[in-house]
Parts: structure tokens; sequence; C-alpha cells
């Protein structure tokens, strides 16, 4: 059960976790969609690049404090968000806060691998780069996204230190879903 729990919540981190197909059983019509609200995202910024340079910059301030509120906080994550971050049906069984308790220490202790990694470095954002964008419940999620950065060296670096960019498409604010050290 142990393992089950942990690669559910692994998957919930990046923000796309589907229900497995039913093959060729004709299923009854899906429920609506659910939908996550038209207010903005709580403390989002109003860019994808402003997210990134928000990220940066407290990867080279060395500040955990900011970087951690660039996330998506409890009360969204178990609240209004969980119908889009939880697409699978035992997502619930298991329970709202177990999944956020294993999201924040997962975020957190890889978190704090990125900035021993980085923290300190004169780096400038320079983009993401996604690997997949999953719309659900009125939220886009951007992938396990490369954050590209241009070192003191000049040349660009990809960070592979974030979980999902989360963006709210009607009021078109963004945060971090959470830190995932991905190297």
């Amino acid at each position: 059960m142990l393992r089950v729990a942990a690669a559910l919540a692994l998957c919930l981190s990046f923000g796309a976790c589907e229900a497995p197909s039913a093959g060729d059983d004709p299923s009854p019509p899906a429920p609506a969609e659910p939908h996550v609200g038209d207010a903005p995202l709580a403390g989002g910024l109003p860019s994808l690049d402003a997210l990134g340079e928000a990220v940066v910059a407290g990867l080279v301030d060395r500040d955990a404090e900011a970087l951690t509120a660039l996330a998506i906080g409890r009360d969204e994550y178990t609240g209004r968000l969980f119908p889009a971050i939880a697409n699978h049906p035992a997502a619930e069984a298991m329970g709202r806060e177990l999944l956020w308790d294993m999201h924040v220490r997962q975020s957190h202790d890889d978190l704090q691998r990125a900035l021993s990694h980085h923290g300190g470095a004169a780096l400038a954002f320079v983009r993401f780069e996604p690997r997949r964008t999953v719309r659900r419940a009125g939220v886009v999620f951007h992938e396990r996204p490369h954050l590209v950065v241009r070192g003191e060296d000049g040349a660009e670096h990809e960070l592979q230190i974030l979980a999902s960019l989360v963006e709210h498409e009607s009021t078109q604010t963004f945060k971090l879903l959470g830190f995932r050290d991905h190297d």
C-alpha cells in the first residue's frame, strides 16, 4: 500500500495523474469536468516569465521562504485545485491531507537540494521548457519544465528542479506545483 501511495503522490506532484483507460468496454458518460473557479491563484504571478524570474531570484538569494511562497499552498492543493491535480479515482480514497503531506515533504526536500546545488549562483532566467502541457478543470499544467538559466559563464543551463507550473486559465495567474529534483 505504501508503494501505491508513493507512486500516486509522485504522479500527483507532476500535475497529471490520469486514470487507466477501460479498453474497449463501453463506459457510462463521463461526469461534467469540475472547474476550479474564477478566483486567481493565491499569490499567483501574472506571467510565466514573472514566475521564472522569481524562482531564479529565490535561488540566487538562497531564499527558501520566497521559493516556498511561489508554490501552491495547502488550502488550494487540498481544496479547489484538488480535482485538477488528482485526476485519478484512488486519490480521493487516499485522502487529500495524506497526499498533501507526501507532496509537501518531497517538495521541501527537493527545494533544499536545489538550493544546495544552485543557491547563490549568478543566474539569470531565460525561459521555461515544459515537457508536456495538460489542461484540466480550468487549469493548465506545464509539466516537469526545464528551467533554462544563463550562468555566470554566459552559457544556458537547464535546471530540472520544478514540478509542474500551474496556470489558472481565466485569471492568467501562475504558481509552482512544487519542487522536484529530476536530475
